[in-house]
């Protein structure tokens, strides 16, 4: 065996070597972007399903009623505006006319 034949051989085996690391992290990075994907879709559905438990709740629907069907109630509360805002904001109204009027 002369020089070249062994490092042909050293160069593919480290070739072999680079070409197994290099794709590890293309699996690695396919795999977080679908987790990244699947992050979304669930976010998304746990946000739909507690707007529709919610629309349930106001159908008159008790929490126990839809416990009774299966349906526990929803990890996340469903986005939208609070809707402690409209009292806060009335109130502050109501203590600044007070306060103009004495």
């Amino acid at each position: 065996m002369d020089i070249n034949d062994i490092a042909a051989k050293a160069a593919a085996k480290i070739d072999a070597a680079r070409d197994t690391k290099v794709n590890a992290v293309k699996t690695a990075a396919a795999s977080s972007v679908e987790l990244a994907e699947a992050a979304q879709l669930l976010a998304a559905a746990e946000q739909k399903y507690a707007k529709d438990y919610q629309t349930a709740l106001r159908a008159d629907w008790t929490e126990s009623d839809l416990r009774g069907f299966g349906l526990d109630a929803p990890t996340r509360k469903a986005g939208g505006r609070p809707r402690g805002a409209k009292t806060t904001r009335q109130a502050k109204h109501n203590d600044d006319a007070a306060r103009e009027n004495e």
